[in-house]
Parts: C-alpha cells; sequence; structure tokens
C-alpha cells in the first residue's frame, strides 16, 4: 500500500447555523436580490456581509436580527469547503497510510479557539494552519428546510476577516511536494485565488495531481455582473487541474453558458481532465477524458435512493443541507486517493466508485446540522458510508 501526501488550501471558517429562517418571509424580501452582484441575499449564493450592509443600508448585526427574529444560532460548527471535504476526505481514509495537511489561517479571537478545537478531533494535521490579526473567518448560514420542497435550501452571509491576509507566499515549498494538491474555495481566500493558475502550475510541476473545488465567488460577480467568472486569475488555470467539483449555479457563472450541453461543452474543452457538476438534491453529471479516470463520456447520475429513503422513513433525523457540496467533494477525492493508494495508474481510476463516496456523503450530511461530522473512534463515518456506498453502486447498475 503506497504512502501518500495531500496538501490542502482554502476556505476554513466557523459557520454559524439558523436551521429555521423563512425565505418567503417580508424580512428575507426587503434583503433579496435585484440584480446579480448587488450584494442582496440569493438563495444557495454567498455574499459578503459588507456587501449586504451597503445593499440594505443597516449594520448586519441589524439585518441578522430581522432574519433571525433575534435567535441565537441553532448550532456553530466548523465550516468551509476546502477543510470540511477534507475531514471527511481523511475520515473515509483512515484505514490507510495517507496524511492530510491543511494549510491556512485563522484570526485571533474565540472563534479560532473553536475551529482549531474541532479540527484537533480529526485526522487533518494543522502544523500550517497560522494564525493571523483580526477577526476569524465566518459564515452565517441561513437555512430554510421548507424550500425546494421540503429539501431544504440555505444563503450564506460571509466574512473574510483576517483571511484577506492570508497571501500565497504563506504555501511552503512542503505544499507542492504532495502526490495531490487541493485548492477548495479559494475566491474566499481572495489573494491565494488571484494567484490560482501560477500555484497550479508549481503543484503540477512538482508531481503532484491537482483538485480545484469551487464557490459562490462574489467579489467577481460584484466586479463584473453577468459575465462569465476566471478561474482564479485566468482560463490558464483549467489545464492544470486534474479533478474539478462545482456546483451549477458555479458552472454557469464559469463557463458563461446556461444549458448542459454548452456548460458540459465548455469545461472538456478547458483542459481539465474530469469534473463533476452538483445540482443540488437533483442529479449530477460527471465527465473524464481519461487522464485520471477513466475515459468517460458525460454521464447523469442520480443522487442516494437510499438517503432519500432513510430521511422519509426517519424524519426526526434530517439535519440540514449545510455542507452536503463539500462532503460530496471530500467522498470523491477520498476514492480518487484510495485508488492511488492501491499504486492504480492514472487513468484507470474508476470513476463510478468515486461517485458512489460522493453521494454517500454529500446524503450523508443531510443527517447532519453543520458540514463536519465529528466521530467517536476512527472509522466509524466510513463504516455508516459504506452502506450508502454500497446501495449506490447497486442502484447505477455497477
Amino acid at each position: 500500500m503506497k504512502k501518500l501526501h495531500v496538501s490542502v488550501t482554502g476556505c476554513s471558517l466557523a459557520d454559524f447555523l439558523y436551521a429555521d429562517v423563512d425565505f418567503s418571509s417580508s424580512a428575507f424580501r426587503s434583503c433579496a436580490s435585484i440584480k446579480d452582484g448587488d450584494g442582496g441575499l440569493q438563495p444557495g449564493k454567498l455574499v459578503f456581509a459588507d456587501a449586504l450592509e451597503k445593499f440594505v443600508g443597516k449594520p448586519y448585526a441589524e439585518i441578522r436580527k430581522a432574519l433571525t427574529g433575534g435567535r441565537e444560532p441553532t448550532g456553530k460548527n466548523l465550516g468551509g469547503p476546502a477543510i470540511v471535504g477534507a475531514i471527511n476526505a481523511a475520515q473515509i481514509l483512515s484505514d490507510l497510510p495517507v496524511r492530510f495537511e491543511f494549510y491556512g489561517a485563522t484570526g485571533n479571537d474565540s472563534s479560532a479557539k473553536f475551529i482549531r478545537s474541532v479540527i484537533a478531533r480529526t485526522p487533518v494535521n494543522t502544523d500550517h494552519y497560522i494564525t493571523l490579526k483580526g477577526p476569524s473567518p465566518s459564515t452565517d448560514v441561513l437555512s430554510d428546510p421548507r424550500a425546494h420542497n421540503g429539501k431544504g435550501e440555505r444563503t450564506f452571509v460571509n466574512t473574510i476577516g483576517a483571511v484577506y491576509s492570508y497571501t500565497p507566499e504563506e504555501l511552503p515549498e512542503s505544499f507542492f511536494s504532495a502526490d495531490v494538491v487541493w485548492f477548495g474555495a479559494t475566491a474566499l481566500t481572495p489573494a491565494v485565488h488571484e494567484k490560482l493558475s501560477v500555484l497550479l502550475k508549481k503543484a503540477k510541476d512538482a508531481g503532484a495531481l491537482t483538485v480545484v473545488t469551487t464557490v459562490f465567488d462574489f467579489i467577481n460577480e460584484k466586479r463584473n455582473p453577468g459575465k462569465p467568472w476566471p478561474m482564479g486569475d485566468s482560463a490558464a488555470s483549467y489545464p492544470m487541474i486534474d479533478f474539478l467539483v462545482l456546483d451549477w449555479d458555479e458552472a454557469v457563472r464559469l463557463s458563461g453558458k446556461n444549458t448542459l450541453e454548452t456548460i458540459c461543452g465548455f469545461f472538456r474543452k478547458s483542459g481539465v481532465s474530469a469534473f463533476a457538476i452538483t445540482h443540488g438534491a437533483k442529479d449530477f453529471y460527471v465527465w473524464s477524458d481519461g487522464r485520471i479516470f477513466r475515459k468517460a463520456k458525460r454521464t447523469v447520475l442520480p443522487v442516494s435512493a437510499l438517503v432519500d429513503a432513510d430521511l422519509a422513513a426517519h424524519p426526526e433525523l434530517r439535519g440540514d443541507t449545510t455542507g452536503c457540496g463539500d462532503n460530496f467533494a471530500g467522498g470523491f477525492v477520498s476514492s480518487l486517493i484510495r485508488q492511488l493508494a492501491k499504486e492504480k495508474a492514472p487513468g484507470t481510476l474508476d470513476l463510478a466508485d468515486a461517485a458512489a463516496w460522493a453521494a454517500a456523503s454529500g446524503g450523508f450530511a443531510c443527517f447532519c446540522l453543520g458540514g463536519t461530522y465529528l466521530e467517536k473512534a476512527p472509522g466509524e463515518k466510513r463504516a455508516k458510508l459504506q452502506r450508502y456506498h454500497d446501495a449506490y453502486l447497486k442502484q447505477i447498475g455497477k
């Protein structure tokens, strides 16, 4: 069994969860976006707190009080697509000699203590997780469980805080000398995002496989409303991405297209080796050119039927949809890494197995409040996910 080293950088923060916010309320409608990039709230999308203040004309604390009825958060959890996805992958892979190292920053406040205390209970190493002056990054996750016919929807209000000061110069050579280098939601670590093509090239030059997972890029949405977002700094990033995970809205805005055929055509031509596009509780789409995963034409895959059945049979177990996409990405990457650890050659990796771990992981997140599941013992989460993984392979006929 091959020992592997995985480096991860990108968004890590404190999530403050508000589990019952009515998106049809007058308070929400008064904050609702009128046009793209204006700073207003949009279900499923992210906005920065300072932009929302300008849009509404009130301090964010006052806006939040109106939206939530002044309630305290339902809960708080470790959030951020990079760290949540990495933790899920590390938990799934706890039976293998795989080392996950997270590179990032917190501020110097109470939220930092909380963030670090949670990560300390997971298999992810934080020796390169530094402290910068200012508040730690955080997101208020406003969740309406009634939206999408009871499947739920969220909107996100983000405070970047001290991570505005986190630059590519903070990434040492050890970050690039990994077997897999993962850039997760770097649009919420702006200085890193603006150098993404340079950092991807450095990782590829060091011989790493590269993974990029995206997030709603509010900076570019506000900068050029209605125009396609760049991938980091430019389209030069795409050919250096071995596996790309993004959701439907991000795919639309990155490609500048609005149909499945044209969106997938854009990413096939972009130079990425493989991609997965999620669409909430709907089907997801995968494709591979054969360099890493075995070659596969665009394939439509369902969400986990067993997860849906379990949620229907036990509604009391429902958490929220926070972190579903992050865990989906972590599940996909865990399969990629497991197959590499078993010394499968690039170009022979099984896309169906990766999709099964992704669907299992994304679905299982619906049983939790927040995206980070804390295990009582190593292997606990993998054992829970295995049932969904195995059922999913049967569901898709594999």
